[in-house]
């Protein structure tokens, strides 16, 4: 299962009955899968390449958390959200890429793994302030900007390599964004490993195990 399969899972589970306490958890699992999904985007080796699959990352997160305290919508309506939370907050999507595409062009081979911590950290400030706007949605642009910059401070100081690495050991297969060819393999901690030679195949083979829709406001 990828982590874009366990937020389904999520998006088709009943939550009307939960407490708010097991919502806010539920969330809070949600905004920390999509921070690491997100991260993927920074591994994207073609430069501005990461909003195609940050945008969609951010409104699968937006959705899924709407989802859990009671407000269903579309995916139209998810990444609408995502976008004027993040109009709130300061950030700008396409500025973000630019300094990545930057950094890429300056320092190649790198230059991903130098946006990797920052993508982090501002998923999880919109992930926080998501959570806020569902929580309350009267909340005004200042509480959620607020909201959003605390969010990004703590994002800083929970990510590490080490979490980063066990997420991509979880949800390895399918979850990674795709690349050319002749760019899919590299070195490094945050690059693709090297596929090993095929075996050849043994003689006598052993048989394979069988075994919500939100009212329309403007933030």
């Amino acid at each position: 299962m990828t982590w874009l399969d366990t937020l389904e899972q999520i998006r088709k589970t009943d939550w009307s009955q939960a407490s708010e306490d097991d919502r806010r958890t539920k969330a809070s699992e949600v905004v920390d899968i999509c921070s690491y999904g997100g991260c993927l985007a920074s591994l994207v080796p073609i430069p501005m390449g990461e909003l195609a699959v940050l945008i969609p990352v951010h409104s699968a997160m937006v959705m899924t958390v709407g989802h859990i305290y009671g407000r269903p919508m579309s995916q139209v309506e998810a990444k609408r959200i995502a976008l004027e939370l993040g109009a709130v907050a300061g950030l700008s999507f396409v500025g973000t890429a630019a300094i990545g595409a930057l950094k890429r062009i300056l320092l190649p081979g790198i230059g991903g793994v130098l946006t990797i911590p920052a993508t982090f950290a501002l998923t999880w400030g919109l992930g926080h302030a998501a959570m806020a706007y569902f929580q309350n949605p009267s909340l005004g642009r200042e509480d959620l900007k607020s909201v959003f910059q605390q969010a990004v401070k703590d994002g800083k100081s929970v990510f590490s390599r080490e979490s980063f690495e066990r997420f991509r050991d979880k949800y390895r297969k399918g979850s990674e964004p795709s690349a050319p060819a002749d760019q899919e393999k590299g070195t490094g901690p945050y690059t693709r490993d090297s596929e090993p030679p095929p075996e050849a195949p043994a003689e006598n083979p052993a048989p394979s195990d069988p075994t919500l829709k939100p009212g329309k406001r403007t933030l």
